[in-house]
């Protein structure tokens, strides 16, 4: 229980709002295809249209919602990479004032 509250509270307004647009669009489409079957009794071409239709618009909420995970993780990722990036900087710039002091002492040796 307490791992689904913090998958929740995790999720940001578009993922609830894409969550609940998809727990309608699976009950009312389901609904309406059961009701187009059960009005005719057979399987027909309409019937395989909006079945179709259905599965499409559920997978197309899928994809939308991965989407936006993904979009996370990658803002995640560069949030850390630009992070490296900079610890990079720091420490090239601490080694080249190190191979200055060895370059001027390397100097005065030879004078």
């Amino acid at each position: 229980m307490n791992a689904l509250k913090k998958m929740v509270n995790r999720l940001n307004f578009f993922e609830k709002m894409l969550l609940i647009v998809g727990i309608t669009v699976t009950i009312v489409g389901f609904y309406y295809i059961n009701k187009v079957y059960t009005g005719e009794g057979h399987l027909s071409w309409a019937l395989l249209q909006a079945a179709f239709l259905w599965l499409l618009l559920l997978f197309m909420i899928i994809l939308t919602d991965s989407n936006e995970s993904i979009k996370e993780e990658l803002r995640e990722v560069i949030g850390k990479h630009v992070e490296e990036t900079k610890l990079l900087k720091e420490i090239s710039k601490e080694q080249l004032a190190e191979l200055r002091v060895i370059k001027a002492a390397l100097s005065k040796k030879k004078k």
